[in-house]
């Protein structure tokens, strides 16, 4: 079963990535199957080799210096709906889930509409927009620990959801699977409803261009020095608690455009970083360590980074 795992050797990540920014995984495995995503892990595990899951590729950097060890290309698809239960493999895409959800009738996914990256990748960082986070649809997610290959399954309460975050981002697992329980609702409504988000995002962020998805993290409302909340007051919203959208805060301080090497702060979107072609990691790294210092110098604020990095 091991053998017909097929490692490659210093494979260019970038082309796998929405930012196309990155070096080399040094080793490089593609896997279908849970049997072979444990065998992949089993190889890593004999070479010492240190193992990272490459999933939809939409919310990360990855250094220029790669990846010194084995990256495991999730490509595990595949969803069943039963009832008002949906559960799906890690690599299906959201775009797919929300679309059979919607023809289901099922409200719960509709917030997604457009939103990039897999499945399993948006119950790791718990993504989330338009007032909806995936983690209010989660009934339990099963994963499968990087060193030893056990499984484990938890409830939602388990995965310790929080803004952008989850127990899988603090641990060395892999979610294999998860399922969501949703609501009857309208199809018509629902269908709408995405389409509304799928057309706001064309319209507002820079889709024409390779990037990572928002940045930054919004900025919880308490860590805004009182003295600088009137400028955003008119922007405040529940994401799903009240924050401060960072594209306003970057916005009000007219960092718009800024540019180091061919990464810039998009034109469309102040929250995104665009690669305007053949941008290196360095350079999306170096904007972004700016506007973060001159965030801070203006308003007390300090930014969070919202993609994974990688190789760093």
């Amino acid at each position: 079963m091991m053998s017909e795992l097929v490692i490659k050797e210093n494979i260019a990540l970038a082309p796998l990535t929405s930012f196309k920014v990155g070096g080399l995984a040094k080793y490089f495995v593609q896997v279908t199957t849970l049997d072979e995503l444990l065998d992949a892990l089993e190889v890593a595990k004999k070479n010492a080799w240190p193992a990272f899951v490459l999933a939809g590729g939409s919310n990360l950097i990855v250094s220029d210096s790669g990846f010194d060890g084995l990256v495991i290309a999730l490509a595990m698809t595949g969803w069943q709906i039963e009832g008002d239960k949906l559960t799906s493999a890690p690599s299906t895409s959201m775009t797919e889930l929300v679309n059979a959800s919607i023809d289901k009738g099922l409200a719960g996914l509709e917030w997604a509409g457009g939103l990039p990256g897999s499945f399993g990748g948006a119950i790791r960082g718990n993504a989330g927009c338009f007032g909806g986070e995936i983690k209010d649809s989660v009934l339990s997610v099963r994963s499968v620990e990087i060193s030893s290959g056990r499984e484990i399954v938890r409830d939602r309460a388990k995965c310790e959801f929080d803004y952008r975050d989850s127990v899988y981002k603090h641990r060395a697992e892999i979610i294999v699977e998860a399922t969501l329980e949703l609501n009857l609702g309208n199809a018509k409504e629902l269908r709408e409803i995405a389409d509304s988000h799928i057309a706001f995002r064309q319209e507002r962020h820079p889709l024409e261009l390779p990037n990572a998805g928002s940045i930054f993290k919004n900025i919880p409302l308490e860590q805004v020095p009182k003295e600088h909340l009137p400028l955003f007051a008119d922007a405040i919203k529940n994401d799903p608690f009240p924050v401060v959208p960072t594209a306003k805060v970057i916005a009000v301080a007219n960092l718009k455009g800024l540019r180091v090497g061919n990464a810039q702060l998009s034109q469309k979107h102040s929250n995104m970083i665009v690669n305007l072609d053949g941008a290196t990691s360095d350079d999306v790294m170096r904007l972004i360590d700016k506007i973060r210092l001159k965030i801070h110098e203006l308003y007390g604020v300090q930014l969070e980074i919202e993609p994974e990095l990688v190789g760093f």
